[in-house]
């Protein structure tokens, strides 16, 4: 490659890799400390530092920390961050520091490639800054390599022995004499071939206090607890309850617990939390012990944080500070997801005083969109909802901030529709597609989450779940470049599909190499299912209408053909009563279950034959008034389905009952749940895939429901649930707000437009209209 071409494609072509030592060695759960010190003349308007590293970083600048990153992504066009450090900098001597990371191992949200840097860069005017062999760097072996994955899908516990540690490495004034120098690697060297700008926003930072301290407790301390590998597993054996707690925590004033000996101390934050905890501590002699666990749940009754020990995907969300002599302070590395913190001391021979503080994280998800009802549970659940997809919103949509942290694809078609109500934001949901589409299996299947180890995570159907969300991107933007972008992806993916079709019923059948979700409950699920075909239907008519607007009219045509004939296959499974039953078995013979997944989809569909009023009477609307107990329940991810179809049909306002029935609990917790009723320590209790009611209330009691591609059509219809109500939703056309209000027999409405949004206005006792002009248009009903 020239030097001409690599200017056009990076700022870094001056910079190296740089890394303590060799960077592919001792990487078991590593982290370097590196420091650059320059001097300006001046300080310019605008400072952009263009800095990345593998695993990640935390930067700061004349000892004030700046910011984390970079977001996830692949070596082969790993990501990068630019910062603007302009407000940082002083005229005179500046010093950066980046304490950087690499697990050594892939998990979840990481895929190694054996080699760990640091890579920055800057030019401002004359000034100039690159990595390169002038830095100073130190492996930080104050941190142990040995220890417990927080979880199978996340990082090592963080366990740091402040005794070998330099204290105030950060700040300007702290010597780096003894420090060496780094190995260094040409910025486009394997594996990073090509370097990406991150394509979202930094994410937001703040310092947030725990709201109250619980309960306190004290016990022996278990055997083996100063070389344990696991501080969680390490308390499970030891007492856990707590006393209701009296004292103030503004210091947390901790009495000498002798050696072998704690003091336990639980707090809560009040609501679902992300971040990574401080801690200052006054008074220690050297080796005394903190430890940390994070929790989402707690028993009221013992304040005990999680009663037993959870298995599933071995939870073990803590970790350790040993203290020197004198005054400590250490802020832990990575995030965590959690409400409930309890912090144990050991070993400590004086009273300690104790200061702690999250650094709360996430992604900025200014509020631009809003919800208001006379009903203040619903607004509760709107309120709970958009906190959830605020905790869900980090360098990706994550499922859950706490167990996973992973980019699950079904998951984060159901968190773009909140944002776009939230927010409008769209770069997390594009990002996240082609991040999507680029880990495949050699027949071109995605995994259910990327970038991911996790190979036991191959969901044909969130294959179709993907190509759905390139139709959403679409239906949220206008814009047809994913498409045009991953079409070879797709077609691809398309051929995998046509290869899994079974000649004699026409239907993709389930291949046993993969996992086939489909929902978390009992579906069928082998053979052909229906509901597999079904989202293979409306991916195929989806893709095809796109490539029609985008005027590829010979990628439309077969893809229209292929849908027409699975039409006619689905259509065979319709029943003596116009029900659409849930497959065909291994042995060729029609199952006799007819799901809500099934009849829901065929809806959304448009199904020929199908029976819509059976399906509504006989199957949607009895679940939803909790009349029936289906056998495939749909899960509290999956329902927002059946919401949408509900919605379409004139059946919203069957649903709120439904909503705060199942939501209220949620929002007394602070978050929405994996489930309706998940197990204590091993299902999330912050998973925003059951967040949806954000949208839904909008689009039902706010009655702002899209039409048509980059909301420039809307069909307004809202339910009159209360004695008033008002939503906004920013489009990119500009925001929409819709507000109705009873004057004693009446009802008064509003309807708020941009220019170029057109409304279909469906309200009882007036003539259905479309009002095509903007600005504020209103009526009595």
């Amino acid at each position: 490659m020239s030097m001409s071409a690599k200017t056009k494609i990076s700022p870094f072509v001056n910079s190296k890799w740089i890394w303590p030592d060799w960077p592919a060695w001792d990487l078991a759960n590593s982290y370097a400390l590196f420091r650059k010190t320059f001097s300006l003349d001046r300080v310019p308007a605008r400072a952009p530092l263009f800095i990345t590293a593998d695993q990640s970083y935390r930067l700061y600048v004349n000892g004030c920390f700046v910011s984390r990153g970079p977001a996830r992504g692949f070596q082969a066009h790993w990501p990068y961050d630019e910062v603007d450090i302009a407000r940082y900098l002083v005229t005179g001597r500046n010093v950066i520091a980046v304490r950087a990371h690499n697990p050594g191992r892939s998990n979840f949200q990481y895929l190694t490639q054996g080699f760990a840097g640091l890579l920055v860069t800057a030019k401002w005017g004359a000034f100039k800054l690159a990595s390169d062999e002038s830095w100073k760097c130190l492996r930080q072996e104050s941190v142990s390599h040995d220890t417990v994955q927080e979880s199978l899908q996340l990082f090592n516990q963080e366990h740091v022995d402040l005794r070998l540690d330099p204290p105030g490495w950060f700040q300007p004034d702290f010597d780096d004499a003894s420090w060496g120098k780094p190995s260094a690697r040409v910025w486009d060297a394997a594996p990073w071939f090509s370097l990406e700008e991150r394509g979202t926003a930094l994410l937001a930072e703040r310092e947030v206090k725990p709201v109250a301290l619980l309960g306190a407790g004290a016990g022996i301390s278990a055997d083996g607890y100063r070389q344990t590998r696991d501080v969680v597993t390490l308390r499970y054996r030891e007492d856990r309850t707590h006393r209701p707690a009296k004292q103030g925590f503004e210091p947390l004033e901790v009495p000498a617990t002798d050696e072998g000996r704690f003091r336990s101390y639980l707090f809560d934050f009040g609501k679902t939390v992300v971040g990574n905890m401080s801690f200052e501590i006054e008074g220690a002699q050297g080796g005394e012990i903190i430890d940390t666990h994070y929790t989402e749940t707690v028993d009221m009754a013992t304040l005990t944080a999680d009663l037993k020990i959870p298995t599933h995907c071995r939870v073990a969300f803590g970790g350790r500070l040993i203290c020197r002599a004198g005054v400590n302070a250490h802020t832990f590395y990575h995030h965590e997801g959690f409400r409930y913190l309890v912090v144990t001391v050991r070993d400590s021979r004086t009273s300690l005083k104790i200061g702690l503080h999250l650094n709360w994280t996430g992604y900025p998800l200014e509020r631009k969109g809003g919800f208001e009802s006379s009903d203040g549970d619903l607004e509760k659940i709107w309120e709970t909802c958009a906190w959830t997809q605020q905790c869900c919103s980090l360098d990706a949509y994550v499922d859950t901030p706490w167990r996973e942290q992973a980019q699950w694809w079904g998951d984060a078609r159901v968190q773009a529709w909140n944002t776009f109500h939230l927010n409008g934001d769209a770069r997390l949901f594009r990002r996240g597609i082609a991040q999507i589409g680029s880990q495949t299996t050699p027949d071109h299947v995605t995994y259910g989450h990327a970038p991911t180890m996790a190979h036991e995570c191959i969901l044909p159907d969130f294959t179709l779940i993907w190509m759905l969300t390139i139709w959403d991107y679409y239906w949220q933007t206008g814009s047809t470049e994913a498409l045009a972008t991953h079409h070879e992806a797709v077609q691809k993916a398309f051929d995998y599909f046509r290869k899994m079709t079974d000649k004699r019923s026409g239907l993709a059948v389930y291949d046993d190499r993969y996992w086939l979700f489909l929902d978390w409950t009992n579906l069928f699920k082998d053979g052909a299912p229906t509901v597999y075909n079904l989202w293979l239907l409306i991916a195929l008519e989806k893709l095809a209408q796109m490539y029609r607007v985008m005027r590829r009219t010979k990628d439309a045509a077969p893809l229209e053909a292929w849908a027409k004939k699975l039409r006619v296959s689905l259509g065979r499974l319709i029943d003596k009563d116009g029900l659409l039953r849930d497959g065909i078995d291994r042995k060729g013979k029609i199952v006799s279950e007819t799901s809500i997944h099934s009849q829901t989809l065929a809806l959304l569909a448009g199904l020929k034959g199908l029976n819509a009023k059976a399906a509504f009477e006989r199957i949607l609307l009895p679940f939803i008034r909790g009349e029936s107990q289906p056998k495939a329940l749909p899960s509290a991810y999956w329902v927002t389905y059946v919401f949408s179809i509900l919605e379409d049909n004139g059946y919203a306002a069957e649903m709120l009952p439904f909503i705060k029935k199942y939501w209220l609990p949620m929002a007394a917790h602070g978050t929405t749940w994996e489930n309706y009723q998940p197990r204590r320590g091993e299902e999330s209790f912050s998973h925003a895939w059951s967040a949806h009611p954000l949208f839904h209330l909008v689009r039902t009691v706010g009655g702002i429901e899209q039409s048509a591609p980059a909301w420039k059509e809307i069909i307004f219809r809202p339910v009159f649930h209360g004695e008033q109500g008002r939503a906004t939703v920013p489009t990119p056309q500009g925001s929409i707000t819709s507000e109705w209000k009873r004057e004693g027999n009446r009802l008064a409405v509003k309807l708020q437009l941009p220019k170029g949004v057109k409304a279909r206005v469906e309200l009882p006792g007036i003539k259905t209209r479309v009002i095509a002009k903007s600005g504020k248009w209103t009526c009595a009903v």
